[in-house]
């Protein structure tokens, strides 16, 4: 972190970032603001506004609100948690960043809802392969061979439910769903998709047959092949196995409450997987909250 010997310059890099030379009051837009001083000394990073008298921080409204973390951690966890192709658990950040477990995971599940935020308003329009996948672990065996009862793969069984689209040679969305209904799948697609400009690839579930008489519509039968020319669902599947690979050889188990927050994670990384600056991506991405200092 060469770029950052400091918190004081890595909230100059914020300053400049959200506010470009010109400081505004994140509460009541106004640029009559000034540093706060102390003893005579200006404050680093800490403001006052002379309108509406609010004293604030480059931070305010952004995933570094509140903080007591410093931000050169920060920036060091957010490095790490974009370059781990299977993710990353607490336990890891807490010793290779000396913080304690608690905080730790306070910190991924903030970076973690920054990038479901960013995730969320994405639109994927070309050639769209959607499909499901369940996530959890394998239901402990009992003790003697015949009270075991085979355990139900795929549709049917009690894990989490996962339904995402990614449009071929560009980005994915995928969101935790509660059960997979054509109804559920309807507006998952109608959210995610541009249907005018688009054409979609699914297997045989009967909840995508709705699609048909809405946009163009091929199917592959897994049954007899997974690749029919260009007609397959291998890019979707290719992200399952990501998702997967961070759940079985990082992390081990989600919670309920926060595997959609994991689930953005992969499709964060996975969206900005060609970018060498995805971390600056981040950061800068970060800084661009809506609030009153832009409207």
């Amino acid at each position: 972190m060469e770029r950052f010997p400091d918190q004081e310059s890595c909230i100059d890099h914020l300053e400049r970032v959200r506010w470009a030379g010109k400081s505004v009051c994140p509460h009541c837009s106004s640029q009559n603001i000034r540093r706060k001083r102390e003893d005579g000394v200006e404050r680093v990073g800490h403001w006052h506004c002379k309108e509406c008298k609010a004293s604030f921080k480059v931070t305010h409204g952004t995933v570094f609100q509140g903080t007591q973390i410093p931000l050169q951690k920060w920036f060091m966890a957010i490095a790490l948690i974009l370059n781990a192709k299977k993710g990353i658990s607490s336990y890891q950040l807490e010793r290779d960043l000396d913080l304690n477990q608690r905080t730790a995971w306070f910190l991924l599940t903030r970076v973690r809802a920054e990038m479901a935020d960013k995730t969320n308003s994405i639109l994927l329009k070309g050639i769209i392969e959607a499909d499901e996948t369940y996530i959890g672990g394998k239901p402990r065996k009992e003790n003697k061979k015949e009270d075991r009862e085979p355990a139900p793969r795929g549709r049917g069984t009690s894990k989490t439910t996962v339904i995402g689209a990614v449009a071929r040679g560009g980005e994915v969305v995928a969101q935790v769903v509660e059960n997979l209904t054509g109804r559920t799948i309807l507006d998952f697609i109608k959210k995610v998709v541009n249907i005018k400009e688009s054409e979609l690839m699914t297997d045989k579930h009967h909840g995508y047959r709705q699609f048909a008489s809405m946009m163009k519509h091929e199917v592959i039968n897994h049954q007899v092949q997974y690749v029919e020319g260009d007609k397959h669902t291998n890019t979707i599947e290719g992200f399952w196995s990501l998702l997967k690979k961070a759940h079985y050889g990082t992390h081990h188990h989600y919670t309920t409450e926060y595997t959609p927050l994991y689930v953005a994670e992969r499709c964060y990384v996975y969206n900005n997987r060609h970018l060498d600056t995805i971390f600056w991506r981040f950061i800068n991405g970060s800084m661009k909250v809506a609030n009153k200092e832009s409207c």
